[in-house]
Order: structure tokens, then sequence, then C-alpha cells
């Protein structure tokens, strides 16, 4: 490997040697997919594996060919990430590289395919992955695993009938356990068929939930209810409402050897920031007007050319990345908005307080109903904010009252302190690199009790990617000036 591990991980790396089905269960930022390509390199110079299969939530599986294969794995290597179905001839010969491996500098080179989950559940992704799996001897990966907690789920299906085609198999999770332990069967099913004590959902629900009794009366009324036919499954609740679980201990013990638990707080080896990208792409209509704002800098309003300057053309192709576009001071919409898509899929994965930090207030204002609509509580700060409800917003967000901060950098990413944020989503970002990183520093400062996780969220081929390369290159070299690394 490129990089150097940290203990916990060479802890990892030593508990997955020799092991066919695994589960990494380590919390967000603590290294899990390094952890994963150590291991995959390790059996690819073996000569035990050929290739790889990631399987990840959108956005995610583009990040593994982006960014952790390159950084990481000093092996050659043969990468793509899934765009959907091939349908050009650059998308064709693309997926073709796949199978078409040459040695490099006399050496075969590890391939690797990553595909959405969603797109499992597409002819085109399943025969693609199947195809990848019966060419190669490979190492299967489920990234955020509890994509594939419902066993009844058309995705758990097709994914655990691709697993039984892998050489290996390997789930990764810092919460595989969402809302309750029978999320667990259909993961670890996916890794062997079993793993557990059992292969009937039914079965496991039974030994480690206190069920309801069939002849009660609560039981028929809920029957009755739902309309149900036979007899469902239905977990007994407390005096507080809560499901009623039982025999955990044993399952704590059946997982045990099956895996390896890493928690933040564990790791006292830590980075201080932990950075991560989600990718998307974007929509034909908006393909087709950011293609021609970025050429001619004009955009047609109701049959109106109108044209902008070089600034305002950046600005307005930031603001059709996220599938809008500013126009007379109305927002006009383009499409369905991969951004928002994203976003939501990320929020899955988040646990404890967050920053979600936006360049427009248009953005702002779908993010508030988005976290609305999830349940979450939330404060905002941007310049429609009063200066009253600034104050009591940051004090709602460090005390523990709200779970989400919503801000502009502009308004509120200098001088204040959000340490309770244990991540921050970058909905959209500046070029700024003074803002990025005075509104990083919001929640990594004196009182930050824990790693933060940072995440861009980025449009494929557009000018977020020139952000993105910008603000690196901007801060190295403040580094190499100043801190003279």
């Amino acid at each position: 490997m490129k990089t150097k591990p940290m203990d916990h991980q060479v802890t990892g790396l030593l508990r997955l040697e020799g092991k066919r089905n695994f589960a990494l269960l380590m919390e967000q930022g603590t290294g899990k997919s390094w952890t994963t390509l150590a291991d995959t390199e390790r059996c690819f110079l073996a000569d035990k594996i050929d290739a790889l299969l990631v399987v990840a939530p959108n956005g995610v599986h583009t990040n593994w060919v982006r960014r952790e294969i390159p950084n990481h794995l000093e092996v050659p290597c043969v990468a793509v990430a899934w765009r959907g179905r091939p349908t050009t001839k650059k998308a064709k010969a693309e997926l073709a590289s796949l199978y078409d491996v040459k040695p490099v500098n006399g050496q075969k080179p590890l391939v690797v395919f990553t595909i959405n989950i969603d797109a499992v559940n597409t002819e085109a992704g399943y025969e693609a992955a199947k195809e990848f799996l019966e060419t190669y001897r490979c190492i299967m990966v489920v990234d955020e695993s509890t994509r594939i907690k419902n066993p009844s789920s058309k995705r758990t299906k097709k994914v655990t009938e691709l697993g039984k085609l892998a050489t290996a198999r390997r789930i990764l999770s810092g919460t595989p356990l969402t809302k309750a332990p029978t999320d667990l069967f259909a993961q670890f099913n996916f890794l062997k068929p079993g793993l557990l004590g059992t292969t009937s959902y039914r079965a496991f629900v039974a030994e480690y939930s206190v069920l309801m009794d069939t002849g009660s009366h609560a039981y028929q009324a809920i029957l009755r209810k739902i309309g149900g036919r036979g007899q469902p499954q239905i977990v007994d609740k407390d005096d507080q409402g809560n499901p009623k679980w039982r025999n955990l201990e044993q399952l704590s013990e059946m997982i045990a050897p099956h895996s390896y638990r890493v928690r933040k707080d564990e790791c006292l080896s830590l980075p201080d920031k932990i950075y991560k990208s989600l990718y998307f792409q974007l929509d034909p209509s908006q393909r087709r007007v950011y293609d021609e704002l970025q050429e001619d800098y004009s955009y047609v309003s109701d049959g109106e050319t109108l044209n902008f300057e070089a600034i305002a053309t950046r600005t307005k192709l930031k603001q059709v990345t996220s599938g809008f576009i500013n126009v007379n001071g109305a927002p006009e919409f383009l499409g369905s908005s991969g951004r928002m898509s994203l976003f939501k899929e990320a929020l899955e994965d988040l646990e404890g307080q967050f920053i979600v930090w936006a360049m427009f207030e248009e953005e702002i204002k779908q993010v508030l109903e988005v976290l609305e609509e999830f349940g979450i509580s939330c404060v905002s700060y941007y310049g429609a904010t009063s200066k009253d409800d600034r104050e009591k917003a940051i004090d709602d967000f460090q005390d523990g009252r709200a779970r989400a901060f919503v801000g502009h950098a502009q308004a509120a990413g200098i001088g204040l302190t959000l340490t309770a944020a244990e991540t921050a989503i970058y909905y959209s970002c500046s070029h700024d690199n003074e803002l990025r990183m005075q509104s990083e520093d919001r929640c990594h400062r004196i009182g930050t009790k824990k790693s933060v996780v940072y995440i861009d969220i980025v449009a494929e081929d557009t000018i977020d990617e020139d952000v993105v390369r910008s603000l690196a290159f901007k801060t190295n070299l403040a580094n190499k000036v100043i801190d003279r690394k």
C-alpha cells in the first residue's frame, strides 16, 4: 500500500487474514476503505483473487475509483466505475477495458469494478456485475451494507444472488444495526447463508424478538387493521412503546468471529480531519444547459436569450449543478437534482450532529425542507437570518437542541464555534479557500472532542471538480509556504 495504516487498521487487517466472509463494522472515518484495499492487495499478491467488485451507494461507488484506489493501492490497477448503461463508444470502451487487461511493467494488474447499489436492480447493471464475477476470482464488497438489511427487498435479493459468484465477500458499515437486531440478518446472510445460525429470516426474528401472542386482543386488532392473513410476526412492545428483543448476548457472540468493530472514540491515532467526496452526474437537461452556458455564456428563458459575464457565468454554472438557475431574482428548476438525491442518501448514514454548508439561498431552503421531511431538528444561519435568530441558532446547536446546523459560509463560516458537529457536509462549495478553511474550522478547534468528517458533494465533469482541485492546490501551497510541509 502507498499509505501507512493506523494501529486499528493493522488490527483489522490481521483479523481479515484468511477469511472468505467478513464484516468490517468500522465507524465512518476510521478507515474501512484502506483496510479493505490492503486486504484485497494482499490476496491479489498471493494469487488468491484477480479482481475486486464494490457495490456501494450512488456517488460512493465513484469515490472508490477516483479517490480511494489511486491514493492507497500500490499494485497496478485497472479501475472502472459504473456510469449507467453504456450507450456511447467511450462508455462501451471503458467497460470493455475491464476485460482487455494488459500487463503493466510486466505485472498483471488488479481489476476493479464499482457499481452503485440501485444499478444492480436494473437488467444492465445486474448483468454487468454478473459478467465481472463470472470472469474473475473476485472479492465482492458491499459498502454501507445497511442498504441490504431488508431481506425482502429486490436489491437485497439481487446483491445476495451475485454474492454467491464471488470468491470472498465483505460488508462494510459503521452502523450495521440502525433500527433493530433483525437488521443484521440479511447483511450477514450475504456473507454466507446461515452464518448467524439460520437461513430463515422468520426463524431469526423469532430467536431474537419477543413476539406478540397471536391469540391476544392486541394482535388480532393489528391483524384486522393491516388486513393481514395468516400469522405475521409482530414484535411485542414494553410499557414505553419500545420493541422487545432477547438473546442479544448470543447474537453478539455469533457476530464476533466474523467481524471487526472500531469506534471513533477508540481510535486515538485518528487524523484530525477526515475527507470524503460523493460524486453524481447531471441529468440530460442540466447537462444541456450547463454546456450551453459554458460555451456561450448565455441561457434562454421564456424565449429570451440572456447573456452573462464570465464571473456571473461561473455562478450560474454552480447553480445548474444543483438543478436550478436564478433568472431575474427567481429560480428556474432544471429537472431532478442529483445533488439533493445524494444528500438524502448521505443523511441515512449520519450519526450525531452535523453542519450543512451551501452557497445559495435556494439550496439552503431545499436542504431545510429535506431535513424537516426526515424529522431532523435543525437551525439555519444565512443572509435572511436575523441577528437574534443567529445567536439562538448557535446556542441551540451547541446545546444539542438542534441536530443540524445549515449555513452559508459567507455568513456563518467565520468566527463561530460549532464544535458539537461530528460531520460537515459541503452541499456546495466556492473557490474561496479562506472561506473553506474558516468554515472547516468552525467544528475543528478547541473543544472538539471527536474527529470531524468533511463530505463534499461533487458533480462529475463540472465546475465542482475545478473547485476541488483549486482548493487542494491552494491548501498545498499554503502548507509549503507557511507550514513548510
